[in-house]
């Protein structure tokens, strides 16, 4: 178990424990003497906060390397426990709640997934969603006192550092929610907020595509359009968290849906899930073809089958999709100049046409004088990329091993740390 101190009185030698861990965290498997010459003191201080580590089961030894060229004795290699705690992640979308539990590594060990039930309000989904964590902590079997913390990714804006959900267009009721306070309050674990795109991005950062870029941005599809934005390295939040609604500029003037956020024209509502379906069936009916479809309305897994099968209807809607996404993330593009745009969400399943019809729509509309090969691919982390940013934002929060301000720094309780 970690914990910060509030007092700020925090010694040289924690602050070289945390830096030591972070080496084996980014570095591992690594010897005590890559630590010690990484880390610039000697071996024997080294090697002696290496061993309070691995009595505080944050560390293991996992053997050791091959030998030296020059035949020298083989190095003990050291790397993180995943082990030495658990985090509790959730996603709370428009249609499903996905529950887990992980590792400090983010590794899934019990998962859960239900309904949403969006309609019902914010009151009932908060207990569907603490009926779920407290489901997975049962059915784990493991201790609430290793759970280090809760990380939930929410659609809408929300406002991370005061846990506050201001306002989620897709999901009914939900304006200044404060849903860290409540959930802490019901479980008795630190909670930690933060929108779904940013979540996305989070996982993309530390286990997916961008793992090694600098300036990316994600683009989440489903029922709403959203981005997750790093900058230099950074994710950018912006003002109450609102940074990133790509989904809510007005993309078109001529435009008579509206937005679930209450405007008209916003790109949502031309190139979401939802307005994909609407098209279609709409599509459908004027073409008199109606008893060639599902009677009982068309599914999203109905769509990927009839695309795959080049239908017609299908296919001229979905190509138009994949238009509008295109120019959304023109508009990104123009915003941002990332290395990458990955692409999240339900979409993924049309597959690599679908992808080459947006690449065709960014390359048209970005500055066509400009030749540039704009790289935007897939999510390769599945449907769980949410879970697995979630959990991360725990784990940075709790460690804090990015952070350069003495005060930032945590101190390990022995007696609780170990496993």
């Amino acid at each position: 178990m970690v914990y910060r101190d509030k007092e700020n009185n925090i010694s040289l030698k924690e602050i070289n424990k945390k830096n030591i861990l972070k080496i084996v965290i980014d570095m591992g498997p690594i010897s005590r003497i890559g630590i010690s010459r990484e880390l610039k003191i000697s071996r024997p201080t080294t090697s002696a906060y290496i061993a309070e580590l691995i009595e505080d089961g944050l560390i293991e030894e996992i053997g050791k390397s091959d030998s030296t060229s020059a035949g020298g004795k083989k190095a003990v290699l050291l790397q993180f426990n995943n082990r030495a705690g658990y985090i509790l992640g959730a996603m709370i979308g428009v249609r499903n709640i996905r529950v887990a539990l992980t590792d400090l590594g983010s590794n899934i060990i019990e998962i859960v997934k239900f309904p949403t039930e969006e309609w019902l309000g914010p009151d009932a989904v908060i207990n569907k969603l603490v009926s779920g964590l407290k489901g997975v902590i049962k059915k784990s079997r493991i201790d609430k006192e290793k759970i280090i913390g809760i990380g939930i990714g929410a659609t809408g804006i929300i406002d991370s550092k005061e846990g506050l959900v201001i306002f989620s267009p897709n999901l009914s009721g939900w304006e200044n929610i404060r849903l860290k306070k409540i959930i802490e309050e019901k479980i008795g674990i630190p909670t930690f907020i933060e929108n779904e795109c940013r979540v996305q991005a989070i996982a993309e950062k530390n286990f997916g595509l961008a793992r090694d870029v600098r300036d990316f941005v994600c683009v989440e599809t489903g029922t709403g359009i959203g981005t997750g934005v790093f900058v230099d390295n950074k994710l950018l939040v912006g003002n109450k968290g609102m940074a990133g609604e790509v989904g809510h500029l007005i993309t078109n003037l001529a435009g008579n849906r509206v937005c679930h956020c209450g405007n008209v024209g916003c790109l949502e509502t031309l190139c979401s899930i939802t307005s994909l379906l609407e098209d279609i069936e709409n599509d459908i009916k004027k073409s008199g073809k109606s008893s060639d479809y599902n009677k009982g309305g068309l599914e999203l897994e109905d769509l990927f089958a009839l695309y795959s099968d080049g239908d017609e209807i299908v296919t001229r809607n979905v190509d138009n999709n994949a238009e509008y996404l295109g120019i959304g993330i023109s508009n990104t593009i123009k915003m941002f100049s990332p290395e990458l745009v990955i692409i999240h969400g339900e979409v993924i399943k049309f597959g690599e046409r679908y992808l080459s019809k947006v690449k065709e729509s960014v390359s048209k509309n970005t500055f066509p004088k400009v030749k540039s090969d704009y790289d935007i691919r897939f999510s390769e982390l599945g449907e769980n990329v949410g879970i697995i940013g979630a959990t991360t934002i725990v784990f940075d929060n709790v460690f804090d091993l990015e952070s350069s301000n003495i005060a930032g720094h945590y101190i390990i309780k022995k007696k609780l740390s170990r496993i």
